[in-house]
């Protein structure tokens, strides 16, 4: 009886990801080109060849090669093409997210199944909830604009797969060696063939996912060297081929060029500007998308931490401080969503971000409820990886992840197109975060209280989609 009832169980989490694909696929079919970006790789797309076109992107525009790839066959083939693709890349997305969060929980302890389609439908649920608890110019320009789709979401899926091949490694339980060796052994070889492929397209495409993907292969095999005193020849090669890709992506004599372009088109100071106003300007920018496109997704964080804190059979001081802490700030985080932007209003969105800025946003203006927002959402931030760091045990692997959402965002630092980019520069964040979020839902004790964690993802995201709806039929 209990291998009938998992098979219907199967059936009923693949019946729920078919409709996602299907939903998804028919959203797509409302959207068309664009009369910008979309226009512009249209007109090239198919008036160069494939090689002809690559070269002349890479010398003189962008080092993104295989970003650039997928772009040209996609406007090639045209939007029948597109839009089954990028639903089932709108698909693979979320599935990779909890695939990876259950290889780490797993492999950190907790009781976690190793199919996506064991796991209950809640969670399934959950990651796919995990778009409408976006912004929704973030899920625009990343998942729904036709070019940006391909930049974005279709480069993002690959680093998530390509990812789950270290996990698969790094987690193994493979005894620590006498003396340094070399094993495959903790993932097939099968897998890395998609894998490597995977980490190729993701290191030469956004560099956001390039540098996240990079960082943590370089991790993982150090781990492995020296923790574990072993060599995984197959994860090396994906390292070294994620490597070079990242050379070639920085290499491109385009980027010089490119910057040149931009800093001219939207920030012609930006060379000028001085490093101590750069960094302030950059911290308003990080922590005003905290405060508003990201603060959901810190609020998944935030209660998924409170349920472990409450958990614990015995809580400390500090754990009941950390757990009042964490419940001010998620109530504070809803705050906009009533219409009160004490907290979160730093000035950011009144910067136009689809015109040349001839003069840098004025610190000076700054009142003291901008800078008092500041303040709060760093301290909110710092506060956070004391609580994930605190309800993990001291973990790495989740501070990391969520160091990395931060750096993600950080590294716009050296773009002169921080606000022009718009909110699609918060969309690996969001994923990371994410993938935070279902990873510590995996540590709560109980399936009644998991499924309680996965009712409050889904409760966040359907608040934010009915808060949006207005605006989403504008857009329509």
């Amino acid at each position: 009886m209990r291998g009938d009832g998992m098979a219907r169980q199967r059936k009923v989490i693949w019946c729920f990801w078919t409709c996602a694909f299907l939903a998804a696929f028919v959203l797509l079919c409302l959207i068309g080109y664009s009369d910008g970006d979309d226009a512009f790789f249209h007109q090239y797309a198919n008036s160069m060849g494939f090689l002809e076109y690559l070269g002349w992107r890479y010398e003189t525009w962008v080092g993104r090669m295989s970003a650039e790839a997928l772009v040209y066959v996609t406007f090639r083939l045209g939007l029948w093409f597109w839009r089954p693709v990028n639903a089932l890349m709108l698909v693979l997305l979320p599935l990779g997210i909890i695939t990876l969060a259950a290889r780490v929980a797993g492999g950190c302890g907790a009781d976690v199944p190793a199919r996506v389609d064991e796991m209950g439908l809640g969670v399934s649920a959950a990651a796919v909830c995990g778009y409408l608890m976006m912004s929704l110019p973030t899920i625009g320009y990343a998942a729904v604009w036709v070019n940006g789709s391909v930049f974005y979401t279709w480069t993002f899926t690959c680093g998530i797969w390509a990812l789950t091949a270290v996990a698969d490694v790094v987690f193994a339980p493979v005894e620590r060696g006498e003396r340094l060796g070399v094993s495959a052994e903790g993932c097939r070889w099968q897998k890395f063939l998609l894998t490597i492929p995977c980490a190729v397209i993701a290191s030469m495409s956004i560099e956001q996912i390039a540098a996240v993907l990079l960082t943590f292969e370089v991790l993982a095999v150090l781990y492995l060297l020296i923790w574990k005193r072993r060599l995984h020849p197959l994860l090396t090669v994906q390292t070294v081929a994620t490597l070079l890709g990242f050379v070639v992506l920085f290499a491109a004599p385009g980027n010089e060029l490119r910057v040149a372009s931009e800093t001219e088109s939207w920030m012609p100071w930006f060379d000028a500007l001085p490093t101590g106003r750069h960094l302030l300007l950059t911290a308003n920018w990080l922590l005003s998308s905290f405060a508003n496109a990201n603060r959901l997704f810190l609020c998944g964080v935030w209660a998924v931490c409170m349920l472990l804190l409450l958990q614990k059979e015995r809580r400390s001081l500090a754990d009941r401080v950390s757990l009042a802490a964490a419940g001010i700030l998620f109530l504070v985080a809803l705050l906009p969503c009533a219409g009160i932007t004490f907290f979160s209003d730093m000035g950011v969105q009144y910067i136009p971000t689809n015109v040349r800025l001839e003069q840098p946003p004025v610190i000076e203006l700054y009142d003291g409820r901008m800078w008092f927002a500041m303040a709060w959402w760093c301290a909110a931030l710092l506060f956070t990886l004391v609580l994930i760091l605190r309800v993990t045990g001291g973990r790495v692997v989740p501070a990391l992840v969520y160091l990395a959402g931060i750096a993600s965002e950080a590294i716009l630092y050296f773009s002169p197109t921080i606000y022009a980019s718009g909110d699609r520069l918060y969309y690996l964040t969001d994923l990371l975060l994410l993938f935070l979020i279902l990873y510590l839902a995996f540590g709560v004790k109980g399936k009644k209280w998991r499924s309680v964690t996965y009712g409050w993802i889904i409760l966040l995201g359907a608040g934010n989609a009915v808060c949006q709806m207005a605006l989403f039929f504008n857009l329509l």
